[in-house]
């Protein structure tokens, strides 16, 4: 495999979805055997296994000489582009035989989304999106919901367990006007449901890049918004929504 400079957007989609599925087998295939804790630290788990998935993203994405910023070997955000991958986003569902996990990784010019691919293993879901070039599902082009009343919409979101009981209570306050509330503990998966209509807003405090980037793709190519801003060093608060909401 050539060089960033000799690969175009559509080449390095496909590299990148080799890797997830490279990366969707392995984890796969190690389900049922029994998963090492790397470390535990406050409500995060982190496994021997993600170290492992990401070892083999990288070796996939290498070759095209992009810097890479992955969740567990870090990395710098470069000037141009970059890879941002996350080996499992959902790493506590994956741990405790839940399905809402996946694979991601995606492809950033500065702060720019060009590629999204988010890949759910377990039920062999492949979303996909270039920039300028729609996303799509399996191959299938998909879209943002058209619902425009909050009142008949579901909202899927992450609970602040780590902040204040004040934070908290303003927190469950702003989810009252709401059809439906979903909490699926993977805020990739959060957005590619937004991106293919199943759900209709995404909102959290306290993510990572990795765990947004390649859904930033999805949800703008599929008619969405996606709005994000720093709240310190590395964590962002997001808000992806069908642009209608």
């Amino acid at each position: 495999m050539g060089s960033s400079s000799k690969m175009n957007l559509n080449e390095l989609k496909n590299l990148a979805i080799d890797a997830a599925i490279q990366a969707g087998d392995f984890l796969n295939k190690s389900k049922l055997e029994k998963k090492e804790i790397l470390e535990e630290e406050g409500r995060d788990i982190k496994l021997i296994i993600d170290q492992d998935t990401e070892k083999l993203i990288r070796s996939n994405l290498q070759a095209t000489d992009i810097p890479i910023l992955g969740e567990e070997y870090g990395g710098d955000i470069a000037d141009g582009k970059y890879w941002v991958i996350d080996p499992i986003d959902g790493t506590a569902n994956y741990f405790r035989g839940l399905d809402e996990c996946c694979v991601s990784i995606a492809l950033m010019e500065n702060d720019e989304a060009l590629i999204g691919v988010i890949y759910n293993f377990n039920n062999d879901q492949m979303y996909t999106a270039i920039k300028d070039q729609g996303a799509f599902l399996n191959n299938k082009e998909i879209s943002v919901s058209d619902i425009t009343s909050r009142d008949k919409a579901s909202i899927t979101t992450g609970f602040p367990a780590s902040e204040s009981i004040e934070s908290s209570m303003n927190f469950l306050e702003n989810l009252k006007g709401w059809k439906k509330v979903r909490m699926f503990g993977s805020a990739a998966l959060s957005c590619a449901y937004v991106a293919s209509g199943k759900c209709d807003y995404y909102a959290e405090k306290g993510v990572y890049l990795w765990d947004i980037a390649a859904g930033i793709c999805l949800v703008k190519e599929a008619g969405g918004s996606a709005d994000f801003k720093l709240i310190d060093k590395e964590r962002y608060e997001v808000v992806f929504s069908n642009n209608l909401l």
